[in-house]
C-alpha cells in the first residue's frame, strides 16, 4: 500500500504494510543505492528488535546509534549527541539518516538530519502509532526547550516513510491509547467519512483489529499528507488544522513537566477541551452538536496524576509556538468532520472550559 506526499522535488512515498521487515532494505537499496546509511534508534527499540536490526545491518552495512527512551530527552544535548555521531561516523552529503522509533527518535533525528552538513537526506521508520499517523509524517523536526515543546526545530521532510503496523504488537497498551489519540483527531478535520468510519470503526480499532487500525492509519496519513501539500510550512493556516486540541494539550505536557503525562494523553484531554470550548462559544451548528457529542463520548478517558492548576494551564498556553501576536490560537470543531482555526477567544471562556474538563 502506498501513498504520495505531492511537493515537488521533495515528494515521497508513504509504504505500508504488516510484517514487511525483510522488505525494507529492499526498499532502500532500490530507492537509494550506493549511498551511506547510518541509523539512529532508541533503547527500547534495540532491545526489542534487535534480531530485525542486526538482519539489516547485515545487508545494508550502517553504523547504529542509540538514543535515551523518553520525552524527556527529547532535547538539546541528545541532538548533539546524534550529530557528533554523523561527524564521527564520516558520513558524506549523500548519506541518509534512518530514524528507527517513535516521534522523539523521528523528531531529533530528522532534525539532526536538518542540521548535518547542512542538511542530508532521511527516513523515518515509525514504531508507534502515535509516529505513524502524525509526526512520522509531514517533515516537522525539532526538539523541545524548558519553556515550551518543539520550539527549536526544522520543516525536513523524510525522503520515504515505512509504516509497518507490526511494530505495534510490542507497543504497550498506554502507549497504544495515546498514539490512538492522533489517529482518532482526523475525526474532527478529516472531513464527513473520517468521522463516520471512526464513530463506526472505533472499538475495533481500540482493540487492536489489524485489518480496521491499518485501514485507520492509511486514512490519516492520506489527510495529512493532502494538508501538507496544501500548506507545507504553516504558511496559509490550513496546516494548524493537525493542532486540533494541541493548544491545551501542549500545557498540560508542560503543566508537569512532560514526566507524568504522556503526548497523546494529553492530547486526549485537549480534544475534549477544544469540543467542550467550540460548544461554548457556539461554533457548532444546533444540527451537528448531537453528532459532535456522540463522537467525543468516544474519546478515552484519561486519569491525571494530580489535580491541574487551571490559571498555570492557560498561562502555560502563551509559550506555545502557534501564539500569533499575544494571542492564542486554538483548533475548535466547527461540524461533523470539519474544525476552524479560531483566536481571540475570551480568557473567561478558556478557563471555564479548563475547569469544566479537567476539575
Amino acid at each position: 500500500m502506498k501513498i504520495t506526499v505531492h511537493l515537488g522535488s521533495r515528494s515521497y512515498p508513504i509504504i505500508l504494510g504488516n510484517n514487511a521487515f525483510n522488505s525494507f532494505p529492499a526498499q532502500l537499496k532500490k530507492q537509494f543505492s550506493d549511498r551511506k546509511l547510518a541509523l539512529v534508534t532508541n533503547t527500547t527499540i534495540a532491545r526489542l528488535y534487535r534480531p530485525v536490526i542486526s538482519s539489516w545491518k547485515k545487508k545494508l552495512s550502517f553504523e547504529t546509534f542509540i538514543i535515551p527512551d523518553g520525552e524527556k530527552y527529547k532535547t538539546v544535548a541528545t541532538w548533539n549527541s546524534v550529530l557528533d555521531f554523523l561527524l564521527k561516523s564520516k558520513l558524506d552529503r549523500k548519506s541518509i539518516v534512518v530514524a528507527l522509533g517513535g516521534g522523539v527518535v523521528g523528531d531529533i533525528a530528522g532534525f539532526a538530519a536538518a542540521s548535518f552538513l547542512r542538511g542530508v537526506a532521511h527516513v523515518q521508520v515509525p514504531t508507534t502509532l502515535l509516529a505513524m499517523v502524525d509526526s512520522g509524517v509531514g517533515g516537522k523536526t525539532g526538539i523541545n526547550h524548558p519553556l515550551g515543546k518543539n520550539l527549536i526545530g526544522a520543516f525536513h521532510q523524510p525522503s520515504l516513510v515505512w509504516l509497518d503496523t507490526a511494530f505495534l504488537e510490542t507497543l504497550p497498551r498506554r502507549e497504544f491509547i495515546a498514539g490512538y489519540a492522533e489517529l482518532f483527531k482526523y475525526a474532527f478535520i478529516g472531513g464527513r467519512g473520517m468521522l463516520d468510519f471512526v464513530a463506526k470503526n472505533h472499538e475495533k480499532m481500540i482493540a487492536g483489529d489489524r485489518k480496521a487500525l491499518l485501514e485507520g492509519i492509511r486514512r490519516s496519513v492520506a489527510i495529512k499528507a493532502g494538508i501538507v501539500e496544501s500548506d507545507e510550512r504553516e504558511e496559509s493556516g490550513r496546516r494548524a488544522l493537525l493542532n486540533f486540541g494541541h493548544t491545551f494539550a501542549h500545557a498540560i505536557e508542560r503543566f508537569y513537566n512532560f514526566k507524568q503525562v504522556l503526548h497523546g494523553e494529553a492530547v486526549l484531554l485537549g480534544m475534549q477541551c477544544a469540543c467542550d470550548l467550540g460548544m461554548r462559544l457556539g461554533l457548532v451548528p444546533a444540527a451537528s452538536q448531537k453528532t459532535l457529542a456522540a463522537l467525543c463520548a468516544k474519546l478515552p478517558a484519561v486519569a491525571l496524576p494530580s489535580r491541574p492548576d487551571t490559571w498555570r494551564l492557560y498561562r502555560a498556553m502563551f509559550t506555545d509556538k502557534k501564539m500569533l501576536g499575544g494571542k492564542l490560537t486554538f483548533v475548535l470543531p466547527a461540524g461533523p468532520g470539519a474544525s476552524a482555526i479560531t483566536r481571540d477567544v475570551p480568557e473567561k471562556e478558556v478557563l471555564k472550559t479548563l475547569r469544566a474538563v479537567l476539575g
